[in-house]
């Protein structure tokens, strides 16, 4: 078994459920002690309860916390909370985000937009800042350093995937990622994005009862090609892992696509 993240204390935000949980699970694998942050509380103390049986792991190598990402309160307490109980933290994992209805920019009601916006993209930049702020000044007497993984999607880089806010808020996930990549470069801070293809995961539940039909049968023009099965959770949490370690050091402002190969059509 790899233990590439050992020593290393990762945040997973939307860590619950879905790809979240298995990217905490991948963590643990590699021998990560692991924070998992989710608005559904809860659930989130199930989920660690059951990662702890199944990998293992001693009972201290993970715990949850309640975090609503577009809070900022929230998503301070959460960053403080890893700090304060692990002492420090090395990787951030901004990874909680909801789903649009395929609505196009002529159907998408205001409140859509904004929700979608608020958890997608705002509360990945909140995440974001607060857990710079810590890498910055460390305190242990170290040089700075830290690794934050964003998750987008194949809606990072095309517009028919999806409606215009989770593509407009996917799109602004890679800005998110080649700014803080670039202004922290040089302070030993990596920030990289993971694109994933359709996955069966629990943003689905996220999805609004009203969804546009058009919408769909755009989006299905696209993914209606050779490009196989839906991916395994497990193959984009281990991405995610090898990205965050130190075997991906000479990753900085990455955008990796782990779609099946739909970015080659």
């Amino acid at each position: 078994m790899s233990r590439i993240l050992e020593g290393k204390i990762v945040l997973v935000t939307g860590g619950a459920s879905g790809l979240g949980k298995a990217i905490a699970k991948a963590c643990l694998d590699n021998k990560a002690k692991v924070v998992l942050a989710d608005i559904n509380d809860e659930l989130a103390t199930q989920t660690t309860i059951e990662l702890r049986q199944i990998c293992a792991c001693p009972p201290d190598y993970i715990t949850s916390t309640t975090l609503d990402v577009p809070d900022e309160s929230s998503a301070a307490a959460a960053v403080e909370f890893s700090v304060r109980l692990f002492g420090r933290l090395d990787v951030l994992v901004n990874n909680a985000g909801i789903f649009d209805g395929f609505h196009g920019a002529a159907t998408c009601e205001k409140e859509v937009w904004d929700r979608i916006l608020r958890v997608d993209l705002t509360g990945a930049f909140l995440m974001t800042k607060y857990a710079v702020q810590h890498f910055l000044g460390r305190g242990d007497g170290k040089p700075s350093s830290g690794s934050i993984v964003n998750i987008g999607s194949t809606a990072s880089t095309r517009g028919a995937l999806a409606g215009v806010a989770y593509t407009t808020a996917k799109h602004g996930l890679i800005g998110l990622t080649k700014n803080t990549a670039a202004v922290y470069a040089t302070q030993g801070i990596r920030t990289n994005i993971i694109l994933p293809g359709g996955m069966h995961t629990s943003i689905q539940s996220s999805m609004p009862k009203d969804v546009s039909a058009e919408g769909v049968a755009i989006s299905q023009q696209v993914v209606d090609i050779p490009v196989g099965v839906y991916l395994d959770v497990d193959v984009v949490a281990a991405t995610v892992v090898f990205v965050a370690s130190d075997s991906g050091a000479g990753m900085n402002g990455a955008i990796v696509d782990v779609d099946n190969g739909l970015n080659a059509f």
